[in-house]
């Protein structure tokens, strides 16, 4: 849902942030990142030197203190990015695609808030399709954050996403 609506919107000329890109970035910018994480977990998270991300989601996933002290290791640096990137952005709008916008508070540093919803079996099934997570991964990460009806009720817009792409395309060019 997120990924279709950022992707029509980069179509549209928008600027958007990518939290999740920020993330995969972060990685090479703060090497502090990837000694933590050997520190933490051994060379068994990497492959030929490189982080194994689907491995480090599975077993941070499967651990709400694991889980949280990588937050507190890496999302301070993405939340730096971002505001860097929007500080430094000509752009008059840009758009931030942040999955824990409303978790790490990022929803001050916006003038406006829109959240992607779906019902819970719609996003259960779309984790398991894109992904390949089983049922109980799938839930584990769905778990792991806000619910999609707290985001909603926080938002300032809510674009519902279960129909067809030109419906969601529409209802986003009407936000």
């Amino acid at each position: 849902g997120k990924t279709t609506v950022t992707n029509h919107l980069k179509a549209l000329g928008y600027s958007v942030i990518e939290a999740d890109e920020i993330a995969r970035e972060v990685l090479e910018i703060y090497p502090e990142i990837l000694a933590y994480l050997r520190h933490t977990y051994g060379e068994r998270i990497f492959n030929e030197g490189k982080l194994n991300r689907r491995l480090l989601g599975k077993i941070i996933f499967q651990n709400e203190i694991k889980r949280e002290e990588y937050g507190k290791v890496i999302m301070p640096r993405i939340i730096e990015e971002i505001k860097k990137r929007l500080k430094d952005s000509e752009d008059e709008i840009i758009f931030v695609d942040a999955p824990l916008l409303f978790e790490e508070g990022l929803d001050d540093q916006v003038d406006y808030t829109i959240t992607v919803y779906v019902r819970r079996s719609v996003q259960l099934k779309r984790l398991m399709d894109r992904d390949g997570y089983s049922k109980a991964e799938a839930n584990k990460r769905i778990d792991a954050q806000m619910s999609l009806k707290e985001k909603a009720s926080r938002s300032d817009y809510v674009l519902y996403n279960e129909g067809e792409r030109e419906e969601t395309f529409k209802a986003m060019d009407e936000i």
